[in-house]
């Protein structure tokens, strides 16, 4: 099967002669966007990855992998610190192995885990590379309309800043739809079990709801009128994939024993709305949406000039779209991936990053012949030198703030300037008595165990005693407990002479 009819286009060819012809450009023409798309993303995504500060996921995860680093958890038993989450299930392991290796090899210095996040953004953009690679040979065009628009979703580039679970996803639906792609060009049942693999690990990064990318062959299959060959390829992945799933959850035990304790901890209470973060189940898939809107808006601008510049009607470019098999299955997956999650209330925006992935793939496949009228303009513009002179600037300006910036914290910064200062009179192991309203502060659990492995307790009583600087329930003064700490922006430590050791 060739190219051609994987994309399975019908296209006008009156259309195609209208469009520019090819002129010669210069080296640095062609690539001007690229330059324009690269200081986007290290202003977007490097620069605040490297940051110092993380949002309060990527920090309970760091923990996790921190303490499978150092031997203090196994892969099916993980822990967060030795008072809070003992036995971690709140998500499957892979993530926490893969960064807790990454670890052991470099070291836990906190510019270890960004570099992890920044190769998992890297890995990403060159599996994207080798699908577009796959799809439109020798054209860099939709590669890059593709890092444009994901770029152009605020919570793609949030998510890999803050160092959640989900870049992981996306690195690893993007090589499940890649081993896909592969096995309808070669026909190669081998994808077959690659692709099994991949949807296996999805399940070990995020649960079920991570598994949705399997509905791209099923719907591939249905639109492709049930091909015999599509047929064996979703025959041969789904009786693997459902003798890995049922040996895993059911026969080896460390690994019954977690997913009884994932069950319960996210399945069940989740869908009992315990966590829950919004109060409408709509909430979910209109942000789907709201996130996609430059993605939309563009692809609005492109039907509009079409349909009034080019006289070419809209629903022609739909039917188009709707004839392309692997474009449908793929905006088919993205909806997958995202509108369950509105069966519960516990949502946030980062959630949806794999599905983001299959939609920006899909309308970019889907309507790659009429995109070439957004490039065309493009490489128009790049000839101009006004043009060149503000994209260069933006460049260099970019590099000069980063290098401003990349130190700066963009979050927690009264709370790491307090645990800098705590740290400093507390020994490694020590246990902090903290009253109720602490406990849930789980970035203060991580930063204090990540850097010295000191653990928070609301029962045991020690030799010291951290509380809020807003709360008002001071130590006893009978209570022995004298303040040691000053200067400090959030917490108060105090120490109990009698237990110190």
């Amino acid at each position: 099967m060739t190219n051609n009819s994987i994309l399975d286009e019908r296209f006008p060819p009156k259309l195609i002669e209208s469009m520019l012809a090819e002129k010669k450009y210069t080296w640095f023409q062609k690539n001007l966007w690229s330059f324009f798309l690269l200081a986007a993303i290290l202003l977007l995504i490097i620069v605040p990855l490297f940051q110092k500060g993380t949002f309060i996921d990527g920090m309970l995860y760091k923990t996790v992998a921190y303490n499978y680093s150092i031997g203090e958890s196994s892969f099916w038993n993980m822990k967060f610190t030795n008072t809070s989450m003992t036995f971690f299930c709140e998500q499957p392991p892979i993530y926490f192995f893969v960064l807790g290796n990454f670890y052991k090899l470099f070291g836990t210095h906190y510019l270890a885990d960004r570099f992890f996040t920044l190769l998992l953004f890297i890995a990403f953009i060159f599996i994207l590379k080798l699908i577009f690679k796959l799809l439109f040979p020798n054209k860099n065009g939709p590669f890059l309309l593709a890092i444009f628009m994901l770029v152009s979703i605020a919570v793609f580039c949030w998510s890999y800043a803050n160092q959640v679970i989900e870049p992981l996803l996306c690195f690893i639906t993007a090589f499940a739809i890649y081993f896909f792609i592969k096995f309808i060009i070669s026909k190669n049942h081998f994808y077959s079990l690659l692709f099994c693999i991949a949807v296996f690990l999805l399940f070990l990064t995020k649960g079920f709801q991570s598994c949705f990318v399997i509905i791209l062959p099923l719907t591939y299959l249905m639109l492709s009128k049930w091909n015999k060959t599509i047929f064996k390829f979703c025959l041969l992945f789904g009786f693997l994939l459902s003798f890995i799933l049922a040996f895993t959850l059911f026969v080896y035990q460390p690994a019954v024993n977690w997913f009884n304790a994932y069950y319960q901890a996210r399945l069940v209470l989740t869908f009992n709305n315990v966590g829950n973060t919004t109060d409408s189940h709509l909430e979910i898939i209109v942000r789907f949406f709201t996130e996609l809107i430059v993605c939309l808006m563009c692809l609005l601008f492109l039907s509009v000039w079409l349909s009034t510049k080019k006289k070419y009607p809209i629903k022609f470019m739909f039917r188009n779209f709707s004839s392309n098999k692997l474009a449908v299955s793929l905006l088919i997956t993205s909806l997958a991936g995202s509108f369950p999650y509105a069966l519960s209330l516990v949502q946030r925006g980062f959630y949806l990053l794999p599905a983001f992935v299959c939609f920006v793939l899909a309308i970019i496949i889907g309507f790659h012949r009429y995109w070439k009228f957004f490039y065309a303009p493009l490489l128009k513009v790049s000839e101009n030198k006004f043009v060149q002179t503000a994209v260069l600037l933006i460049v260099i300006a970019s590099f000069t703030i980063s290098s401003l910036t990349v130190n700066n914290y963009k979050r927690d910064e009264p709370l790491i300037k307090d645990v800098d200062l705590i740290l400093t009179k507390l020994n490694k192991n020590d246990t902090l008595l903290v009253n109720g309203d602490l406990w849930n502060y789980f970035s203060l659990h991580a930063y204090l165990y990540i850097n010295k492995q000191v653990n928070l307790s609301t029962e045991k009583k020690d030799a010291h005693f951290i509380i809020s600087n807003k709360n008002e329930n001071l130590p006893p003064q009978d209570s022995g407990y004298k303040l040691i700490t000053s200067n400090t922006n959030e917490l108060v430590l105090y120490e109990n002479e009698k237990f110190v050791k």
